[in-house]
């Protein structure tokens, strides 16, 4: 019997579940903390952080704009400082320069470009969520957001999760709709090593479908996927792995389980597994 929620380190844990819609599954997780920033005045105070993201915002792509706000010792407030990223054909190397006393611009062609640039920016922090690093970013195929505070880095809920794709109208480079999952330990973004007991689940809209987990890892970007299990999804309830404990498999995270289909419009998954390394 495995040791399922009761406190073990090696227990088993059930991770997601996975499922499509368009309020779930954020692909990207944002912070921001103020500094100080060279080149600008001691007397200058950044107080606030905000987000929007326009679907249509740039020739009909989706654009991102991060505004820092920003006020004197005396309380009177200081021109906003906006930074605004455009879907485009490729990822820009970097801002106009490193002068972030003043606005800039620069496009991204997929997350990990989205994720580069905001990382330039002073006090803010970026990474990835239920999505590869590899996803295109050059569509309209996003939900809007409106300007949003972003959370800091310094509590316990000290992230935004942002960046929810229109999955009725998303499609990957197979032309498929798609669903999603990032899988870590002890984070997502981690890269512990972890055992598979069960993959599990089922979609709506089966045809040429796949069910893949793969490595996709930030510092692995441009190399040919790792890829763990492939299988096909099923419209009833399937277990993909179904390990006894003594023949579970090792997988290195962080890890995307992503289903696809040519007509998927629904999908629950959940992945049981159990932690590899138990450290010195």
């Amino acid at each position: 019997m495995p040791n399922l929620g009761n406190g073990r380190v090696d227990a088993i844990e059930v991770v997601g579940p996975m499922t499509l819609g368009d309020a779930v599954m954020p692909c990207l997780a944002l912070q921001w903390v103020p500094k100080p920033v060279r080149g600008e005045k001691q007397t200058v105070q950044r107080h606030k952080a905000t987000v929007t993201l326009e679907p249509t915002g740039a020739s009909s792509k989706l654009k991102i704009t991060l505004t820092v706000s920003r006020r004197n010792f005396s309380g009177s407030d200081l021109a906003d400082l906006t930074y605004v990223i455009s879907a485009g054909a490729a990822n820009d190397t970097g801002w106009d320069d490193t002068d972030y006393t003043a606005s800039r611009t620069a496009t991204a062609e997929d997350l990990k470009g989205v994720i580069d640039l905001i990382n330039k920016l002073p006090g803010f922090k970026a990474w990835a969520l239920h999505a590869p690093h590899s996803m295109s970013i050059n569509s309209d195929n996003f939900i809007a957001l409106a300007a949003t505070n972003i959370k800091s880095g310094t509590g316990p809920e000290g992230k935004s999760e942002i960046l929810y794709r229109d999955v009725d109208q998303f499609v990957d480079d197979n032309s498929d709709y798609v669903a999603y999952m990032r899988i870590g330990l002890p984070e997502v973004r981690d890269a512990n090593a972890f055992e598979i007991k069960k993959i599990i689940g089922k979609i709506t809209g089966n045809t040429n479908a796949v069910l893949r987990l793969y490595r996709d890892e930030y510092q692995e970007y441009g190399e040919t996927a790792e890829v763990y299990i492939e299988a096909t999804p099923s419209t009833s309830l399937t277990d993909h792995v179904d390990a006894h404990e003594n023949e579970m498999s090792l997988y290195r995270g962080p890890c995307i389980l992503e289903v696809r289909s040519d007509d998927l419009t629904a999908a629950e998954y959940r992945v049981h597994l159990k932690q590899a390394s138990l450290g010195a």
